[in-house]
């Protein structure tokens, strides 16, 4: 696990899947940055796959999550931790990563592979931050977020709870 620092403080853990089990061939590894989870077994999981044949996997989070409770100087019970909108990970939460893995691997530039909420944020950095689109070689994007509006289920209620009550 590696931690990437934001520009505001936020601490980011990302995790890395550098080869697959049965990869002899560590020389020519292809990064590619993902936050699509690794729940389903190794030959159904998008990481573990694309690990297996020869692409560097990085799993990315963004501030506020399960993983990403940690900040320099803020406390998580504080209302200054929490006062951020998907706003600040396209400012922040996306590039720190990118440049990390770029900065790691020495590529030029990085697949990006993004599910739900991580495709609706690289649409939104890329458009606003050339340099970064740059570091882009191919950008992936499954089930964009447009809008919860016509949600139906009971996780559009979940989805206003403040996100203290899940610590």
């Amino acid at each position: 696990m590696h931690e990437v620092i934001t520009a505001d403080g936020y601490t980011l853990p990302l995790y890395r899947i550098p080869h697959g089990k049965n990869d002899a061939n560590h020389l020519v590894q292809k990064p590619i940055f993902s936050n699509i989870w690794i729940l389903n077994p190794p030959n159904s999981s998008l990481g573990f796959v694309l690990a297996g044949v020869s692409y560097d996997v990085w799993l990315g989070n963004s501030r506020g999550n399960r993983f990403s409770r940690k900040h320099l100087y803020l406390e998580t019970d504080s209302k200054e931790f929490w006062a951020f909108s998907f706003d600040e990970m396209v400012k922040y939460d996306l590039p720190a990563t990118i440049d990390f893995i770029v900065k790691k691997t020495g590529q030029k530039q990085i697949y990006y592979v993004g599910y739900s909420q991580g495709a609706l944020i690289a649409f939104a950095a890329f458009a606003i931050n050339p340099q970064l689109a740059e570091k882009i070689k191919i950008n992936f994007s499954l089930g964009p977020v447009a809008t919860v509006k016509y949600t139906t289920s009971i996780l559009r209620l979940i989805a206003y709870i403040h996100p203290t009550l899940f610590k």
